[in-house]
């Protein structure tokens, strides 16, 4: 530990609270806007292939409808492959080099797409790009995990993962600017030019990310010694192992709340195949043009908002289960109208319904795995991975549900059957955890500091860390 922590640590009248505080806001400053940024860029240089389709991709590429759903699949692969082994390679590196080496990676590749002639050549250039982005989304959820207490995460999550709605905002804006503005220039259709202005953008912000992204707690550069020593102490977390071990993937493999929790964001991310489809959802009601683009919009600002009030809320009452459910529940709502009704108004308010549940779901749902994988940072890392591989397959099958245009049908009835599963889930999982929160009590007695307290244990340390948890064992897990 540092000297200077340490002689600072032994002076009695140290308001612990404001430094906390204050360390939370530089936290909020500095990483969850940037992991955020990078965020809408990968989402960008990933579903921009969605307007690219409407703005002429599939017509000039000759694809069939079940062609253009394998194009989106075959990057799921990709994505499966590198997961668990990059959250190994990062748990054990530097996030501020390895993070934006991916960066830079995928931004090449997404630009190279303007260069695909045929159905073949997109294949290929999907499969890679999924190699190359696989590791960034459950790199940048774990290394938000390192640093944030149980009770903060869930709104970090959700600002993160507003990445993803604001991707699919900014990219409707984009692509029908660019797309419009750009026909035809250098002899080139303005589909292609959308991918060669987002990979080059992207590129930039890589250089960037070197500098602006932190390691670890205990080593991330633009923290003083005494902010590392307060990151470390407050989060009640056992050291990182010295050496690489296969233990942490073993400790995860057999946790059965990480494979509850899959079946559930599986579920989730079904219902998020949305995404790839909402410019054809809106063209259907009978918009056309660059308006299809627009009218993308405010669906995904609305998913943003509702996310973020619901994340503010669940972390206030440190309750997870109840707002998971209940943003699932609300999708289900718009899933029945998509099955149920042709009125084109009906229609247009059940992507709001549809969007807004499922993408509202994903925030708390992230916290929730975080809260219930606390430690040690081997297990957490690969337990993120694990999830994100897994739940991937629904993007592997999902495009192959939406092959019935221009209902739909298909896709509608499985999302539907599919999340009424999770909303089970989730309250079988809150089961699950106030029988181990009682063991643990049982086993360690009812906690001595309160949820609120900066450090985990009466001595301002640590404290000792429960082997069944990987943490302090005052730690509880949130229902």
């Amino acid at each position: 530990m540092d000297e200077k922590a340490v002689s600072i640590e032994s002076i009695e009248d140290v308001d612990w609270e404001a430094r906390e505080k204050a360390l939370v806001r530089k936290l909020d400053r500095r990483l969850v806007p940037m992991l955020t940024f990078l965020y809408i860029c990968q989402r960008l240089d990933n579903s921009n292939i969605g307007n690219a389709k409407v703005a002429g991709l599939q017509a000039d590429l000759g694809l069939s409808n079940s062609q253009y759903s394998w194009a989106i699949s075959i990057y799921t692969l990709g994505v499966i492959a590198m997961q668990v082994p990059s959250n190994m390679i990062l748990e054990r590196t530097k996030p501020s080099l390895y993070l934006p080496i991916l960066i830079a990676t995928w931004s090449v590749i997404s630009a190279l797409t303007c260069l695909v002639q045929d159905y073949k050549g997109l294949l290929l250039v999907r499969l890679f790009l999924g190699i190359a982005e696989a590791g960034y989304w459950p790199g940048a959820v774990f290394v938000l995990s390192t640093f944030y207490k149980p009770k903060e995460i869930a709104m970090r999550n959700s600002i993160f993962y507003c990445g993803n709605w604001l991707s699919g905002a900014l990219g409707g804006a984009f692509a029908g600017a660019i797309v419009s503005g750009m026909e035809g220039v250098g002899g080139m259709r303005g589909w292609r030019w959308l991918f060669v202005i987002e990979g080059c953008a992207t590129f930039v912000v890589a250089i960037f990310a070197i500098w602006a992204l932190p390691n670890y707690p205990a080593t991330t550069r633009w923290l003083t010694p005494e902010e590392r020593d307060l990151a470390v102490r407050r989060l009640g977390q056992g050291k990182p192992k010295e050496k690489f071990s296969l233990s942490g993937l073993k400790a995860a493999l057999i946790d059965y709340k990480i494979w509850v929790f899959i079946v559930i964001f599986m579920a989730i991310q079904t219902g998020g195949q949305l995404n790839y489809f909402m410019p054809t959802f809106i063209q259907n009601i009978g918009y056309t043009g660059s308006t299809t683009q627009y009218m993308t919009i405010p669906v995904y600002l609305f998913a943003a908002i509702l996310s973020l009030i619901v994340s503010l809320f669940s972390d206030r009452q440190q309750t997870r289960s109840w707002y998971i459910a209940g943003c699932m529940s609300l999708a289900l709502v718009g899933y029945v109208f998509q099955i149920s009704t042709t009125n084109t108004a009906l229609l247009f308010f059940s992507l709001f319904l549809c969007g807004g549940g499922v993408w509202a779901s994903l925030g708390v749902s992230l916290a929730w795995l975080g809260d219930c994988v606390p430690g040690p940072r081997d297990k957490k890392a690969i337990g993120f991975a694990l999830l994100n591989m897994i739940s991937q397959l629904s993007n592997f099958y999902g495009p192959q549900l939406y092959t019935n245009p221009p209902r739909y049908l298909v896709a509608n009835i499985v999302i539907l059957v599919y999340m009424s599963i999770g909303v089970f889930l989730c309250l079988g999982l809150r089961l699950l955890l106030i029988r181990a929160n009682r063991q643990l009590d049982a086993k360690y007695g009812e906690p001595t500091v309160q949820k609120e307290s900066v450090f985990p244990d009466e001595d301002h340390d640590v404290g000792e860390v429960a082997p069944e948890t990987g943490v302090n064992k005052n730690f509880r897990y949130l229902l």
